[in-house]
């Protein structure tokens, strides 16, 4: 016996989502299945709200507008740009207070095996601001994350910036607090040491 194929075909589609199985997908549908027709109709309202969210023509995050709060913001530092892969990345950021620059999303990072090369990603646009800055931008931040590909991205990038003469930094990397010094792999063992601060 099989699911009438409306039910099996929303099945399918949201199995497409990332971290999605058969199950899970399924559970979502029977939840769905038992909403009115009020709140089915708003759902797929918010759905159809998705087409209205533009890309910042700037940074690249979303925006209702051409241009996105954050660099429409003149209290913002313009001159300071933090580099991330992905629309939670900075959000992750910007949930912190600490960061008062502005951002420039990438949209993913090199990944030679999975054919995504730097022609895929935002790095031309990131180029271009810094050349119509000319000379003006004080910082380039690369809050990429610390694996092959974050790392791999983040060389290309400095290697791409380097004529510019521009400061660039990365995130500080190190020991998480309250972890053990057995468990803590390799790499972020040796960054710890590295980016270690007087007392």
């Amino acid at each position: 016996m099989y699911y009438p194929h409306q039910i099996q075909d929303l099945i399918i589609e949201f199995s497409k989502f990332p971290g999605i199985g058969p199950k899970t997908a399924e559970r979502f549908v029977f939840y769905l299945f038992k909403k009115s027709s009020r709140d089915l109709e708003k759902f797929s309202q918010l759905i159809k709200n998705l087409e209205q969210v533009k890309i910042c023509s700037i940074c690249g995050f979303f925006s209702e507008k051409e241009i996105c709060s954050t660099c429409a913001d003149h209290q913002r530092d313009h001159l300071v740009i933090c580099v991330v892969a992905e629309p939670q990345d900075l959000m992750a950021i910007e949930k912190t207070g600490e960061y008062q620059g502005v951002y420039h999303l990438l949209g993913g990072l090199i990944k030679v095996s999975q054919g995504v090369g730097p022609e895929q990603l935002r790095i031309k646009d990131l180029v271009q601001r810094v050349q119509e800055s000319k000379g003006k931008i004080r910082e380039i931040i690369l809050a990429l994350n610390p694996d092959l590909e974050g790392e791999t991205t983040s060389l290309y990038l400095v290697n791409l910036l380097k004529p510019y003469r521009l400061k660039i930094s990365r995130l500080g990397r190190g020991l998480p607090m309250g972890s053990d010094l057995e468990y803590v792999d390799e790499i972020t063992l040796s960054d710890a040491l590295k980016n270690r601060k007087p007392i």
